[in-house]
Formats: C-alpha cells, structure tokens, sequence
C-alpha cells in the first residue's frame, strides 16, 4: 500500500512474541468420521456454564465444511457484499474521500472483510494485527478461543490462557457476540445426514451396480467347478469366457426399489435445509420452475441477508478497524472518516440517461465533466445550441385583414 502515513516509525509485527497468535500451540485436530453423538457432545462443551470449550464443535465444523453445496451457498452470501461497492467520505460533509477510499480498495481489505463474514458461519471471531505496515491479519484460532471470559487458551486443554480484556485496543478486531458459536452449529446435523447418505449410496452402488452373474453346470468335479468361479470373475472385465460343456450364465439385474429415489431425494432435501440458513432459499443456486419465485429469492438476499452482512462490517469497520489504524500510524481518522456502503438505487444505464436528459430539458445545470464520466462518453467544448431552419414561406397576396373568408362577411 502506497497511501500516506503519518507515523513512518511503525515497524513490521508478524509473529512478533508477543502476539496472541505465536503463543497458541498446533494441536491435533479430530479428522474422524463425524457422527450426531460427537455433535451433540460439542455442543454441550461448548454451552458448559463453568469450562466452556470450543474445540469440539470447531473441529467438526472444520471436518464438515467441504460439503459442496455449503461451500457454494457461503461463497455466494460473502460475495454479495465483497462485491458491493463501499468508499470512506468525511462525516462532516457526505463527500467521498478518493484517496483514502483507495487504500481500502486493496488486497488487504478484501481479506479482512472475508475474515469479519465467516463470523455468521463459525461464530465469534477474533482477529489479531501481525504487521502494521501492510495491515495484515491473523484469525486466532477458534478452537483455543473462550470468548465468554475473554481468554485465548495456548492448548485447547489448558485451565488458564492469556487475558485479552484489556492491553490489546490497538491490536485485536471483535466479531460478533462472545456467546455465538455460529449458523454451522444448526447445520452440522444435516451435513452428517448427508454425508451418511452419500457413503450409503455408494455402498450400494458398489453391491447392486453391477448386475449378478451366475452359472449352471452340470459338471460335479472340484476343478471345473474353480474354472467357472474364475471365468465368473473376469467375464465382468473381459465380457467373453470359455467354461466347460453344459455350462449356462444367467445375468440379473437389479430388480429392487429405485435406490436413485431413495437417496437423491434425501441428498436434494438436505441441501435445502442447508441452504435456507445461510442465503435465505433455494432457487438462487439450484434450478427452479418459477421464475418469479427465484427473484423473491434474489431480493431477499441482496436487499436483507446481504444487507445485514453489510451492517456486521461496517459497524467493525467505523467501529475498530479506523482506530486501529490511526493508532499505527495510518492517515485516517474515526471522528471525521467514515465506512459506508453504496446503497443507492442501482439504474439501468438507458434508465438513467433518460432521467438525465429530462432534466437538463427542464433547464438544470449539469457538469458536462459528470455526464462524460457517468456515461463514458468523450465531450469536448460546451454545448452547441441546435440551428433553427426558418420554413420556407410564398407569395402572400395582400388582402383584407381575415383573409379570403373575410370577403363574405
């Protein structure tokens, strides 16, 4: 980043001793099947009213989040506000500050938004400045997290940690209430029926896929009957056989319940339960017939989940990250800077124009400089009134006044 500070003393923290991220111990992590009693388990540690632990259920989260429709129904909710369009104007007169406006609209940004979003998702969040110069930042990890005491454990075992109440102002970044363990925690039993689902069908898949082979023989003897067990098991590769005489193969195939039914049908509904929480419906990822019934999907999340997501960083933003960075040394200010989204009316661009027009026919003054720029038009000069062509005109014979009907009165 190339904006202007006004401390150049700040020097780079990343992993620094005495940062709360380098005194936290890599542990191991349960990668093992997960199961609803685990879930359950979790959840009690973690709503423990004398030792509350978030290991348990942060591990889970961490083992059931690469389920793919949840992956695409979070990135979706995060993306309709990372790519809404924000800029930091002076409180005092509404107008937009452009340079300051660009230092946000850095990498570095984009990653901190990212990290504040996950918070509806895995809960609580607490966010640590390992370097000042480039404003990066470090998620503590949730697992060692006691949010409700305000304590960060080294191991998620440990009965005493470090106290991050007071002396960390400047350094650490809170999302969401202490008591929060997340959305997933509402959700991990439908991603484990899922998964369940999944390994289920492929079980059968992989007893009922193939059709039954069988073979009829008349012959009694050890040998011939070990030839045809053989040639049995490669007819499925190589689909020919020689087999002793009076020997008959028989294929059945499956002729049980449809099992695409059975299993697809849960899959498809557990997905829905999935994600309903998290974008507010259905049809925004998956196909629908109602076409009127996936833009009320659309609108609900652009005009109310997206928009709460929006409040979630903008009060971290007003609300820390400014004092943060103007207590290291960056050139902004939380009195006088403010973070806000565009929540204008978003027009079509033919909409607008014509409203433009309109109004410059009713004699407003526009800046030619603005209507340039709004519409990427190149205009050179000021405008050119139209020429006014005078209608030819004949011959007019001089009469009475009233012309020729006047004649007749």
């Amino acid at each position: 980043m190339n904006t202007k500070r006004k401390n150049k003393s700040v020097k780079t923290a990343a992993k620094q001793p005495d940062m709360i991220v380098a005194k936290i111990v890599s542990e191991f992590k349960d990668r093992t099947r997960a199961e609803i009693r685990k879930w359950r388990q979790a959840l009690e540690l973690a709503g423990d009213i004398n030792t509350p632990r978030l290991y348990l259920i942060q591990d889970l989260y961490d083992n059931l989040k690469d389920d793919g429709h949840f992956i695409s129904q979070v990135e979706l909710r995060k993306a309709a506000t990372l790519c809404s369009p924000f800029s930091i104007i002076d409180r005092a007169t509404g107008e937009v500050n452009e340079e300051k406006t660009k230092l946000f609209k850095t990498e570095w940004f984009y990653n901190f938004m990212e990290d504040v979003l996950e918070s509806p998702y895995y809960g609580y969040t607490l966010l640590e400045l390992s370097d000042p110069v480039t404003m990066q930042f470090s998620l503590v990890p949730r697992r060692n997290l006691v949010p409700l005491f305000s304590m960060v454990l080294p191991e998620v075992n440990a009965t005493t940690g470090i106290s991050y109440a007071t002396g960390y102002e400047n350094s650490l970044i809170h999302v969401g209430k202490p008591s929060d363990i997340g959305l997933m925690a509402n959700i991990c039993g439908q991603l484990i029926w899922k998964r369940n689902a999944q390994q289920s069908w492929a079980d059968f898949s992989e007893k009922y896929g193939q059709p039954l082979l069988t073979a009829t023989t008349n012959k009694t003897s050890q040998g011939d009957i070990d030839k045809i067990e053989t040639m049995l098991s490669a007819l499925g590769e190589a689909a020919q056989a020689v087999l002793p005489e009076g020997t008959t193969i028989d294929i059945k195939p499956f002729a049980g319940s449809d099992a695409y039914q059975v299993y697809d049908k849960q899959i498809e509904r557990i997905n829905t339960e999935i994600g309903k929480p998290i974008t507010g419906g259905t049809m925004i990822s998956d196909n629908g017939a109602s076409r009127s019934q996936s833009e009320v999907h659309e609108r609900n999340l652009d005009e109310k989940i997206a928009a709460a997501d929006q409040r979630i960083v903008t009060f971290t933003v007003n609300g820390q990250l400014l004092r943060i960075m103007q207590a290291v040394g960056w050139d902004v200010n939380p009195e006088t800077d403010e973070f806000i989204f565009d929540t204008s009316v978003k027009l079509a661009l033919k909409d607008y124009f014509e409203i433009v027009t309109r109004l410059l026919d009713k004699g407003y003054p526009i800046p030619t400089k603005w209507i340039s720029k709004t519409f990427n038009i190149p205009i050179t000069g000021d405008p050119v009134a139209p020429v006014q062509t005078a209608l030819p005109t004949g011959n007019k014979s001089e009469g009475k006044p009233g012309g020729f009907l006047a004649n007749f009165q």
